[in-house]
């Protein structure tokens, strides 16, 4: 069991930490890691994305490249498809088969 993030801070009830399982645990790597800036965290220079960097077309393919290397080593963790729309990118994730999704709002990363 892993602790529940919300925009990187954890959630509590009360005072207690809320507790996720193991395939929310792994999504919440997943979103942490393509939302972060790929060479911002010192520690690891490797953390996170170069989803920022994308300035040509085929935008979704080296989004989708992008991410896939910024996912790279979570166990179970595939991309599935990556879709642009207006205001947002749309992930498409398989975690150890089951199919979860991530938005991502084009002021943030992206």
């Amino acid at each position: 069991m892993s602790y529940k993030l919300n925009n990187g801070e954890y959630e509590k009830i009360g005072g207690e930490l809320i507790t996720v399982e193991y395939i929310e645990a792994l999504l919440q790597k997943a979103i942490l890691l393509i939302k972060a800036q790929r060479g911002r965290f010192y520690p690891d220079k490797n953390f996170g994305s170069r989803l920022n960097e994308i300035s040509r077309e085929p935008f979704e393919e080296y989004a989708a490249a992008y991410i896939r290397q910024a996912l790279y080593g979570l166990d179970g963790v595939y991309v599935k498809n990556v879709t642009k729309a207006a205001e947002s990118l749309t992930v498409e994730l398989m975690i150890n088969d089951e199919e979860k999704e991530v938005i991502l709002p084009f002021d943030e990363n992206v």
